[in-house]
């Protein structure tokens, strides 16, 4: 290929990446911006950094959360973000930093995928429209700078990368941005997998490699999802109601105005001059999402937040995450409705629009410079309302525990005390018959040893700690955090899924050979 010709075609995705940086200028500036969530991110990754740190894999309990009995959270709560982050501070990188270059690198891959995506289907201006829109609607900018929710802005970057590859017919896309889609984010994964599936089937788009993608996809996040699902009876989850959904409705202003209007000017231009070549049905999907989504949204949808909708998505307005993907779509749809004369000036219209929409987004009101000390030794839960604290906890922990190791009854010398995520060990000298209790919230996965035998754990008490039993004998205790069997089969069908990634060049090979 010709260098002028792969210019001409890298042009326009270099673009697109490049129109996302505004969006991004906040997060290049020293430390933090204040928001909802954001900080709460931080210290989870900290915690979730330690417990990796400690060769937990996967990452489940984290120590250092909950005033130092720590809990499950990651075992429940995406982790993808995390495993992101991960690489980047492993090279050096503070905690926050490592976390802005993800939420960075989600910005500019987002717009980058959105134009590959919408390029199949449109002209290159009216793609590049549609990726500027996905950036700049004003729930994008909201839900990072004012409520800092940095798993669901991860998760959405993977949403136009999944239908870039299924218009490919694309094994490894698919699979892949299906199993990151999951990763890192439940309730956007919840959300949108519907709606891939759907498009996948008005798009004519169902092949054995979108099958195998999905069918992989869904492999390569199991030792996540599925304790996810089946071990949510453990929790607090199903009993807790996270928030008041009447309180979180959205307004015209972050519903978007430019959204409003391209949804009732893409309603025109289908029912009066569709001039374009996208079949009706997609079309249609696009309208529809996007009307959904503002009703969602909006306080008309009330008796539907009394369902079980709240328990799954808890915030009407993060029903506008649908708006993302439908806006883009129909934003291109407009302009490539038209001759390639009027396409610039009806872009330019558009881009002055999304700037007056979105400009009041894209300024965090506060910043902090907190070291990274600070979000490391933070012992809180990073939930809103200890909603995946396990349900055998009657007492929560308010305060860090006076020692680690403590005696119910008679009396013990403790010694070379390892208190790690994943092991917890110490040495016991002068010992009279008693029960120790370790100040670490139980859950399944942990087990006992004593002198090198397997002990039962009792956590029958408010803390819900574990409590073993010693006697005269007894020298070294020593409790070790295991996968369960549910987990082992969780993480056996990821590994077949990832042997599946590998090996599927081969198979076609070997069809080839044939």
């Amino acid at each position: 290929m010709k260098l002028s010709n792969l210019s001409k075609i890298i042009l326009f995705p270099i673009l697109s990446g490049i129109l996302a940086i505004p969006a991004i200028f906040p997060l290049v500036r020293r430390g933090f911006f204040l928001s909802d969530d954001g900080g709460w991110m931080i210290i989870r990754f900290a915690a979730f950094y330690s417990s990796f740190s400690d060769g937990q894999f996967p990452v489940r309990f984290l120590k250092g959360l909950n005033f130092g009995y720590g809990y499950p959270v990651a075992n429940f709560l995406y982790p993808g973000f995390m495993y992101m982050a991960t690489p980047f501070h492993l090279l050096g990188l503070g905690l926050v930093d490592s976390v802005k270059v993800v939420l960075i690198g989600s910005f500019i891959f987002s717009a980058i995928f959105t134009f590959l995506w919408l390029r199949i289907h449109f002209g290159k201006l009216a793609s590049l429209l549609g990726s500027v829109l996905f950036i700049y609607t004003p729930y994008h900018l909201y839900d990072l700078y004012k409520r800092g929710s940095v798993g669901e802005i991860v998760s959405m970057t993977f949403i136009p990368l999944a239908l870039f590859g299924i218009e490919k017919k694309n094994f490894y896309i698919i699979s892949v941005s299906i199993f990151l889609l999951l990763m890192t984010h439940n309730s956007i994964a919840f959300l949108f997998l519907p709606i891939i599936f759907i498009y996948t089937y008005l798009g004519n788009k169902i092949s054995k490699q979108t099958i195998y993608g999905f069918v992989t996809g869904l492999l390569l996040s199991s030792f996540f999802t599925i304790p996810a699902v089946c071990e949510l009876g453990y929790t607090y989850f199903k009993k807790t109601s996270i928030s008041n959904p009447f309180e979180y409705f959205a307004d015209t202003g972050l519903v978007g105005v430019s959204s409003i209007l391209i949804l009732v000017v893409s309603l025109i231009l289908f029912k009066f001059k569709n001039k374009t070549k996208i079949p009706a049905n997609l079309l249609l999907l696009f309208i529809g999402i996007s009307i959904l989504s503002i009703f969602l949204s909006w306080p008309l949808s009330g008796f539907l937040w009394k369902s079980f909708i709240s328990q799954l998505l808890q915030f009407p307005f993060r029903a506008l995450s649908l708006l993302l993907l439908s806006t883009s779509f129909l934003g291109a749809y407009i302009v490539d409705n038209f001759k390639k004369n009027f396409q610039i000036i009806v872009f330019s219209i558009f881009l002055i629009i999304i700037i007056f929409t979105s400009y009041n987004f894209l300024t965090p009101k506060e910043y902090t410079e907190i070291p990274d000390s600070v979000y490391a030794t933070n012992p809180d839960t990073t939930t809103v309302k200890n909603e995946y604290m396990p349900i055998w906890v009657k007492d929560f922990p308010h305060t860090q525990y006076k020692d680690k190791v403590e005696f119910l009854n008679g009396y013990a010398d403790v010694s070379d005390l390892v208190e790690k995520s994943n092991v917890i060990s110490f040495n016991l000298s002068n010992v009279s018959s008693t029960n120790l209790r370790v100040n670490t919230i139980f859950y399944p996965g942990w087990n006992a040893y004593v002198n090198n035998k397997k002990v039962l754990i009792n956590y029958d008490n408010d803390k819900g700690v574990m409590d073993v039993p010693v006697n005269i004998y007894s020298k070294n205790v020593r409790l070790v955090f295991f996968e369960t069997p549910l987990r082992l089969f969780a993480d056996v069908l990821s590994i077949i899924g990832f042997v599946i990634l590998i090996l599927y060049p081969f198979n076609k090979l070997i069809k080839f050979k044939k």
